[in-house]
């Protein structure tokens, strides 16, 4: 199985939240969406201590895992998705959707902790 992990799973493991495990042999990859989030973390922090420790979860993050792009095939699903969103009358959020783009480009699941990929047309959620 591949799997691309939310921004929520680097979150719940910096703060000590409870993840579900995935299946053994599961291959994992990031979104550079994802490292983004992580980077504007590490930038807002509100205190020194919860500074280092978003560095720290940057760093693993790009340590553990080359982060996918957005190319011109995630672009493409992004856009379809947000029309098929707003055609429904959603709102997409543009961070949540280009991860989600970059999981259906890759053919990968998102693992996450959030309800934003809930009912994401085409997108296969992966609850941790």
């Amino acid at each position: 199985m591949n799997v691309l992990l939310d921004t929520s799973v680097f979150i719940a493991r910096e703060t000590a939240r409870p993840i579900e495990p995935l299946p053994a042999g599961t291959r994992t990859a990031v979104s550079v969406m994802t490292v983004a989030e992580l980077r504007i973390g590490v930038l807002v922090a509100a205190d020194p201590t919860t500074r280092a420790a978003r560095l720290r979860t940057l760093e693993s993050a790009t340590r553990d895992h080359d982060p996918l792009p957005v190319d011109d095939a995630v672009a493409e699903h992004f856009a379809r998705l947000v029309a098929q969103l707003r055609d429904v009358g959603r709102n997409p959020r543009v961070i949540d959707t280009l991860i989600a783009a970059t999981a259906i480009a890759h053919g990968a699941a998102v693992a996450t902790q959030d309800a934003d990929f809930d009912d994401l047309p085409g997108v296969e959620v992966v609850r941790v």
